[in-house]
């Protein structure tokens, strides 16, 4: 791993910010996830962009300035050649910026091929607009979702409407149509890039109970891409198979994201 603090290189075991840091004691912080894909990276300018509507969401204008963070990330990568593709986390708080960058872990084709098992987890995030640091609502939700030997938690409200993955957006499909929620969500940069694909898509609320009927649900995420998700709560969703829909906009976002 590659780690820089406030734009200086620094080695993993020496890594550190003080105690007393508001990021530590109190999760004061925002962060990004960003990937590359054939080594270049994947809509940067948005990510930095959702980075800074986070922080403003809680409350705080960063020493950091836009430019100077993308310029920094971008020093940063240079540093990470030696690997095909790389995964960048991007950490601001009032005073400093850390970027981290290592190898990303691809996930194994059988979970596109075959989709992947989802759990309802009730609740939801706190401040769902701001991709904060505090988070241990999703992180548990996630944990709960693996224990279970299922890949994500869905998140489900008090009047039992689905709101988003612990750590992804959520779409369905019922008869051709497109479906997504944009209520008390955190607005995805791989889901916008889904909704730009499509050409349409409906936003709708919908109740847990109603999703388990859809004929195709699939999640969106930044290091995994298109998830097909074919059970939920031990549910075959469909015919139990990735869906025609599904299968498509997967086709459509690889050939966006790996064309050379």
């Amino acid at each position: 791993m590659i780690i820089s603090i406030n734009g200086k290189i620094t080695d993993e075991k020496k890594a550190c910010i003080p105690i007393v840091s508001e990021a530590f004691l109190f999760g004061y912080a925002v962060f990004e996830t960003i990937r590359t894909y054939n080594k270049k990276v994947f809509r940067l300018d948005d990510h930095l962009a959702r980075l800074y509507l986070s922080a403003d969401v809680i409350g705080f204008r960063p020493k950091w300035s836009f430019k100077r963070t993308y310029e920094e990330v971008v020093k940063v990568l240079e540093q990470s050649k030696r690997w095909n593709e790389a995964k960048v986390r991007v950490i601001l708080s009032k005073n400093r910026l850390i970027i981290m960058v290592e190898k990303i872990q691809e996930k194994p084709q059988d979970m596109y091929r075959k989709g992947v098992k989802c759990v309802s987890f009730q609740g939801k995030r706190n401040l769902p607009h701001a991709k904060k640091l505090a988070d241990s609502f999703s992180y548990v939700a996630k944990n709960y979702a693996e224990s279970c030997g299922a890949y994500e938690a869905i998140l489900v409200d008090q009047k039992t409407y689905v709101r988003e993955g612990a750590y992804s957006n959520i779409f369905w499909i019922n008869g051709g149509e497109l479906y997504s929620t944009n209520k008390e969500i955190l607005f995805g940069i791989t889901r916008e890039t889904i909704i730009e694909l499509a050409g349409k898509c409906n936003f709708e609320g919908i109740k847990f109970s109603s999703l388990l009927h859809a004929d195709e649900v699939f999640i969106t995420q930044t290091t995994s891409g298109i998830l097909p998700v074919t059970e939920i709560n031990g549910q075959k969703i469909g015919d139990g198979k990735p869906g025609p829909v599904t299968r498509d906009l997967m086709k459509k976002f690889d050939a966006l994201v790996w064309e050379k």
